[in-house]
């Protein structure tokens, strides 16, 4: 699919944001991009396939939906905030303190 300059104008300015035109240039090639695997993915059949909002499991631990896990989560890092809070300029228990920026 062909995107020119004025889809770009419109895209950026829905965007409220400004392109040079290599930004532009580049923006195009990627949104042509886009558009074209779009397209190829029209093409598939998907006749048979049942309708999903998300690509993995739906059944969660309670059989009423929820996405199943990939993994069990676990904590893989240890906890430092006793050395973070050594290199603290300024600190109080657990917390930084930094210093006041709104005035009373």
């Amino acid at each position: 699919m062909k995107i020119d300059d004025k889809q770009i104008e419109f895209l950026t300015g829905l965007a409220k944001i400004e392109m040079g035109p290599e930004e532009m240039e580049a923006q195009r090639r990627d949104l042509e991009r886009i558009a074209t695997y779009t397209e190829c993915l029209t093409k598939l059949d998907t006749t048979d396939m049942p309708e999903q909002s998300h690509p993995f499991g739906t059944c969660g631990p309670d059989g009423k939906g929820g996405m199943d896990r990939l993994r069990e989560d676990e904590v893989t890092n240890e906890d430092l905030t006793e050395e973070w809070m050594k290199a603290a300029p300024d600190s109080k228990g657990r917390f930084f303190r930094v210093p006041r920026t709104i005035e009373e």
